[in-house]
């Protein structure tokens, strides 16, 4: 009977890169990575099968999320496909700073209502609704195929009360509500630059969550003057940045703080209301 060393081998021919094929494993059965490699008992038939299925369907540069339909976002299992993107460790820090930012200012047990604007898969909005279970969240989406992921996962944690989806372009067709937190992982792609992307990004996921227009601030600059009349004057914009975002950031704010990456760079853009 095959092990979890056999599929760990056989998804290594087909992801040279060693940590794709283990989430390649992991996807399949759930097992830990360190399980991965000690854990000798049989796989069953099913998962066997199933993975022989999918190496097969494999295609050149597809990204393993894709392939199994599933990702990761904090202590999350989303449901993936190539309608959205991929869900990234830098946004589960988005997540994260905002939260920690709100804490540090007293403002978290007063956060009622958030908009997430570019739902996507709806990874920020099931993460807030979990970490502010009082609030009202209402996620926005310009692409109804993005939107349809997203009902998936939302139906998948029950939050169907508390979340609600809207198609629109950024506010266009919301009730007016003034929100306590609105957050966002908008295009910040520069148009131009598209093509230079990896080809497991460029050639699979959608294009209208990368493309940023010209300069790659053209949704940002939107966001920052649109949000004005839909924020509390207490409360806060967070988001997601290029890091060369910041200046012309700056010059639209009137209060913006800033913080890097792991790697050090400007990533997130934090703008207070008023």
């Amino acid at each position: 009977m095959a092990t979890l060393q056999t599929l760990l081998k056989q998804a290594k021919r087909v992801f040279p890169d060693e940590p794709v094929a283990e989430f390649f494993v992991r996807g399949l059965t759930d097992k830990t990575r360190l399980e991965m490699y000690t854990d000798k008992s049989p796989v069953s038939q099913e998962v066997f099968s199933q993975a022989q299925n999918l190496l097969s369907a494999y295609k050149p540069n597809l990204p393993v999320q894709y392939l199994l339909r599933k990702a990761y976002f904090l202590s999350y299992e989303l449901y993936v496909d190539e309608r959205v993107m991929i869900p990234r460790f830098e946004t589960e820090d988005l997540v994260m700073l905002t939260v920690k930012r709100l804490a540090d200012c007293g403002l978290r047990s007063a956060v009622k209502s958030i908009l997430d604007i570019g739902a996507g898969s709806g990874a920020i909005a099931i993460a807030l609704a979990d970490i502010f279970p009082k609030a009202k969240i209402i996620a926005t989406d310009i692409s109804s195929d993005a939107l349809e992921v997203a009902r998936i996962n939302i139906n998948k944690y029950n939050l169907q009360d508390r979340l609600e989806l809207y198609q629109a372009d950024l506010f266009s067709g919301l009730e007016h509500v003034e929100f306590d937190l609105i957050i966002s992982n908008p295009p910040y792609i520069p148009n131009n630059e598209i093509e230079n992307l990896r080809p497991t990004v460029k050639d699979f996921e959608p294009r209208l969550a990368l493309d940023g227009g010209k300069q790659g601030f053209e949704i940002i600059e939107r966001i920052i003057k649109e949000t004005k009349g839909w924020m509390n004057p207490v409360g806060l914009l967070a988001m997601e940045i290029d890091p060369r975002q910041a200046e012309p950031i700056k010059a639209q704010a009137h209060w913006v703080d800033f913080e890097k990456d792991n790697q050090g760079l400007v990533r997130y853009a934090f703008i207070k209301g008023g």
